[in-house]
């Protein structure tokens, strides 16, 4: 089966200053490529906010987290939604709580 079916990325322009990704299914090395390219025409519109809602998000591998790392780093406020407990633990236990800011 093939991983890049069962991934779905939606961008919205929330407001003038705000982004808002929504991920579901499975986040991968084999479909991260095309996230980064669907997400990054947003981010050229530099944004304040970049907001992931990640409640849909079944399984995010090391190249996910890498992904939404380098998305902060251009990014002043980055806000991770509705993470999963797995995906709160991997977060915190990486020491990118601060980074990716947890939101309910």
């Amino acid at each position: 089966m093939n991983h890049t079916t069962d991934m779905t990325c939606d961008v919205v322009a929330v407001d003038a200053r705000t982004v808002k990704v929504t991920l579901s299914g499975e986040l991968d090395i084999t479909n991260i490529e095309t996230v980064a390219s669907t997400v990054a025409p947003a981010l050229e519109g530099e944004p304040d906010r970049l907001i992931i809602d990640v409640r849909d998000l079944h399984f995010a591998d090391s190249s996910a987290i890498a992904l939404w790392v380098q998305w902060g780093a251009t990014v002043p406020e980055i806000e991770l939604r509705e993470a999963s407990p797995l995906l709160r633990r991997v977060v915190d236990s990486m020491g990118l709580t601060d980074t990716l800011r947890i939101k309910p």
